[in-house]
């Protein structure tokens, strides 16, 4: 059958150039599995969480051999994520389900304009050289990762997506370099699916013959990427990921909205 190479085809390239390189992913699963396949939304949102899951532990692992995870940082934000899972998933009932993709893409859109605010103040990357990695240890900057935390955990129990946005603007925010960004931001989303996951397993049967499938290519994806970012000079990686990570959310949130 077509989904047979289909799935695992789209789910590599997933998890190569977006979850081990942007950190996040769910919004183009869930969108793959309702306009291609037909999934019903509940269904895609299950399935997308369940496939996350694996895919982010190993991207973490090869990330953390890679020296890219900031544990401490990570920590805290993945607490209080998951804090915002269960708020959102509660929150999730009294949501119309015509409405989630505009309150996905306004969410997406929101976070992509501050993200973009921050390149532009930098310099367009330039001008304000990154953190080492000990970025975001004071009290202040733990409270701020918190904060973006709960947001990411929020999005995710709210419509079922990675909760990537947050997580990514919050480690921009506090000056994290962009291999570290990425890195945390993988590790942050496996605690985040696996918590989105088992609130949302009541809301929709979870079709893990889809989940296999997508797996079966985004696992590979999500393990290879690291490895191939470790060879490319760090200049050029903290020139070209910024701007990606800004274009990735705002096209993400504007498809969203305008669907």
């Amino acid at each position: 059958m077509p989904d047979v190479l289909a799935l695992p085809l789209a789910g590599f390239l997933i998890g190569a150039l977006i979850i081990s390189v942007g950190g996040g992913g769910g919004i183009f699963y869930v969108g793959i599995l309702t306009v291609i396949f037909n999934v019903p939304p509940a269904t895609a949102a299950a399935t997308s969480l369940a496939t996350i899951i694996p895919t982010t532990v190993i991207g973490s692992f090869s990330h953390w051999r890679a020296g890219n995870v900031n544990i401490k940082l990570g920590m805290t934000m993945m607490l209080s994520a998951i804090a915002g899972t269960a708020v959102g998933s509660f929150s999730s009932d009294f949501l119309p389900q015509g409405i989630y993709s505009k309150v996905t893409g306004a969410m997406l859109l929101y976070f992509g304009a501050g993200m973009l605010r921050s390149y532009l103040k930098s310099g367009r990357g330039g001008k304000t050289q990154p953190k080492s990695a000990d970025c975001g240890l004071s009290l202040r900057d733990k409270a701020k990762a918190a904060t973006f935390g709960f947001l990411g955990g929020a999005m995710s129990g709210l419509v079922g997506l990675s909760g990537t946005p947050p997580i990514i603007a919050g480690l921009a925010a506090l000056g994290c370099t962009p291999l570290e960004i990425v890195g945390t931001s993988v590790f942050v989303i496996a605690g985040i699916s696996s918590a989105g996951f088992a609130m949302h397993a009541g809301l929709g049967n979870v079709a893990w013959r889809l989940v296999l499938l997508l797996a079966a290519g985004t696992a590979s994806g999500a393990f290879l990427a690291p490895v191939l970012l470790s060879g490319i000079d760090r200049k050029k990686i903290d020139k070209i990921l910024p701007p990606l990570f800004v274009l990735m959310t705002l096209l993400m949130g504007a498809s969203e909205f305008f669907k």
